[in-house]
């Protein structure tokens, strides 16, 4: 069950994301600090629930959940607010939100109404194509961050900022499309590149590591002969004429 986190608290939004994220088949696929950041990502991402505040800058939850509407009428929507304005909880009921929660609210009743919301759910979750699609394509995003980003220093948890993405989602969607972790994919994109630029002798191999991302020479020799079973001195004398 994918869900999405929608809450201009920080403390907030990182701690509902640690506390659901890869709880039984939950997957935190994003987390956003207001709806108009959720509504650009989820018009290509349908989740299946979205947990969302409604005081939060440029775009409140509730007008979020409004325009989202408009093209999803599927997802199961929580709020989670400070305020329990009857107004407010009336517009819910409009908006076909499934649960109106005030804060603090307690961890067994927010597990309840997931629970709930997850046994609702079709035994095959419902647009597994549609949700494949987009996992292909999220995958694709990180590999053109890495391809743009490789000389510097390039993390999971940037990659994931970058995608609006929870460091662990991404980290075994990216497992699960290509076989390997996001590290061992960065190392290996690095060293391929290294080969290119090893078949040039204008540049010095400390030059060749520091182009490729590596800030320590020696470190990148032993990286580069354990992926080729040879020294990248050893590769430059049998491919450079």
């Amino acid at each position: 069950m994918d869900i999405v986190i929608v809450d201009d608290e920080p403390k907030i939004r990182n701690g509902l994301s640690k506390l659901l994220d890869g709880k039984g088949n939950w997957h935190v696929t994003g987390t956003y600090a207001d709806g108009m950041e959720a509504l650009k990502n989820m018009a290509f991402r349908r989740p299946d629930v979205i947990i969302t505040d409604i005081r939060m800058p440029e775009v409140n939850g509730l007008d979020m959940i409004d325009r989202m509407r408009e093209t999803d009428r599927d997802a199961y929507i929580i709020i989670l607010s400070g305020y329990s304005d009857f107004s407010f909880a009336q517009r819910a009921i409009e908006l076909g939100v499934t649960r109106y929660l005030t804060k603090p609210t307690k961890r067994r009743e927010l597990f309840g109404v997931l629970e709930e919301i997850e046994r609702k759910l079709p035994g095959e979750q419902k647009g597994e194509d549609e949700k494949r699609e987009v996992a292909n394509l999220m995958v694709q995003k990180a590999m053109d961050y890495i391809a743009l980003n490789y000389s510097g220093k390039v993390s999971l948890k940037e990659i994931a900022q970058e995608l609006y993405l929870s460091p662990n989602y991404l980290s075994e969607l990216f497992k699960r499309h290509t076989g390997k972790n996001i590290s061992e994919y960065i190392t290996q994109f690095r060293l391929e590149r290294a080969r290119r630029y090893l078949q040039q002798p204008e540049y010095k191999i400390g030059d060749v590591a520091e182009l490729v991302g590596f800030s320590d020479q020696r470190y990148f020799s032993s990286m580069f002969k354990r992926q080729y079973g040879m020294t990248p001195n050893e590769y430059r004398n049998g491919n450079v004429k």
